[in-house]
């Protein structure tokens, strides 16, 4: 027991010695790890009909169309032109190779 006594003595006594010595401040981790920046959250723009048009841009947000408007494609001529810029959405264009693209069938000459 003396034995221990004697080897724990000058533990002790360097302990004691180091505690009493002034200490740097301790460094913030937050002044050296640079700025602070979160991620943006990545979010996917809405789109309530599921017709791959951003609500953002969709004429018809609650009804799946196609690419151009996102509107539903409402063709009651058959004509391969919708009716919302069918200029004669009742009489089909006829696809002759002088067709323009209104919708009206062409004005013979």
């Amino acid at each position: 027991m003396a034995r221990a006594a004697f080897l724990l003595l000058p533990v002790l006594l360097l302990g004691c010695a180091q505690s009493g010595a002034t200490q740097a401040p301790p460094v913030s981790l937050d002044a050296t790890s640079g700025p602070v920046s979160r991620p943006k959250p990545v979010t996917t723009p809405s789109d309530r009909d599921a017709d791959r048009v951003p609500d953002a841009v969709d004429a018809c947000p609650d009804q799946a169309g196609g690419p151009r408007d996102g509107c539903p494609v409402v063709d009651r001529d058959g004509d391969g032109i919708s009716d919302r810029f069918d200029k004669c959405p009742d009489v089909p264009e006829v696809r002759d190779g002088r067709a323009d693209g209104d919708g009206c069938p062409a004005q013979s000459q």
